[in-house]
C-alpha cells in the first residue's frame, strides 16, 4: 500500500468547558492537520493520488471553518454570547463536545472521508507539540455521530 499525507496549517483559539487547569481560559494555537490516505496502485503517471486531490478540499475546507475561528463547545453559551457581539467573530461549534484535538481530528475525519472517500486512513491534529490521531478502520461507524 502506498501512504500520501499532506498537512496544513491554521490558527484558532479554544477553551475546554468544565476543564479544570489552564485550558479552561480561552487561549489560541497554531494547529496542523494532516491527512494520510492510502491505495493500493499507483496510476499511470506513477502517483497513488495527487497531493493537490487532497490538499485542496482540506485547505478550503479549514480556512472557512476553522482558521482564526474560535472553537467551542456549543455549550459554552457565555462565551459564545460574548463572541457574537464582536461582527468579526467567527465561531465554529461541536455539539456538545469540547474542542479538543481528538474530536477535532474525528470531525475532520467525517468531513474528509466524504470527500476523499475509503482512500482516508488516519487524520491527525497537532497543538502544542503533541497530537492526536483519528485512524478510520473498515467498518468504523462512529466517525461523525458527534457532529
Amino acid at each position: 500500500m502506498f501512504i500520501d499525507r499532506v498537512e496544513v496549517s491554521f490558527d484558532a483559539a479554544h477553551r475546554l468547558l468544565g476543564y479544570d487547569g489552564k485550558c479552561a481560559s480561552p487561549h489560541g494555537h497554531t494547529y496542523r492537520a494532516e491527512l494520510f490516505v492510502g491505495r493500493a496502485h499507483l496510476d499511470d503517471l506513477g502517483l497513488a493520488i495527487d497531493f493537490g486531490e487532497i490538499k485542496r478540499p482540506l485547505k478550503r475546507w479549514i480556512d472557512a471553518h476553522w482558521d482564526h475561528a474560535f472553537l467551542l463547545n456549543d455549550r459554552d453559551d457565555l462565551l459564545i454570547e460574548a463572541l457574537q457581539v464582536i461582527p468579526e467573530s467567527k465561531l465554529y461549534c461541536f455539539p456538545g463536545l469540547n474542542p479538543s484535538a481528538e474530536v477535532m481530528a474525528q470531525t475532520l475525519s467525517c468531513v474528509m472521508r466524504a470527500q476523499l472517500g475509503d482512500s482516508l486512513l488516519r487524520v491527525r491534529i497537532w497543538e502544542a507539540g503533541q497530537y492526536a490521531d483519528y485512524v478510520l478502520q473498515e467498518g468504523n461507524t462512529d466517525e461523525g455521530e458527534h457532529i
